[in-house]
C-alpha cells in the first residue's frame, strides 16, 4: 500500500471519529443544560420554602413570647397569692 492510500484511510477514519465525538459532545451538552435547569428550579423552590419557614419561625417565636409573658404573669399572680400569706405570718 502506498503512502497516499494510507493517508486517505487515516483522514477518513479521523473524519468519522471527529463527527462521532461531536455528536456525543452535543448530546452530553444537551443533558448538562437540562440538568442545570432542573438544579436551578430546585434551588429556587428551596429558597422560597426557606423564606416561608423563616416567616413561620418568626411567627412561632412571637407566639411563644406572648404565651410566655401570659404564663409568667399567671405564675407571678399565683406566687403573690401564696407568698403574701407567708409574709403576713412573719
Amino acid at each position: 500500500m502506498d503512502t497516499l492510500a494510507k493517508s486517505e484511510i487515516f483522514f477518513f477514519i479521523t473524519s468519522i471519529a471527529v463527527v462521532l465525538f461531536t455528536i456525543v459532545g452535543v448530546v452530553i451538552a444537551f443533558y448538562l443544560i437540562k440538568i442545570s435547569r432542573n438544579i436551578s428550579e430546585i434551588t429556587e423552590r428551596a429558597k422560597d420554602q426557606a423564606g416561608k419557614i423563616s416567616n413561620d419561625i418568626d411567627a412561632l417565636r412571637e407566639n411563644i413570647k406572648e404565651e410566655g409573658v401570659q404564663a409568667l404573669k399567671k405564675f407571678k399572680f399565683i406566687a403573690n397569692l401564696f407568698g403574701s400569706k407567708k409574709t403576713k405570718n412573719k
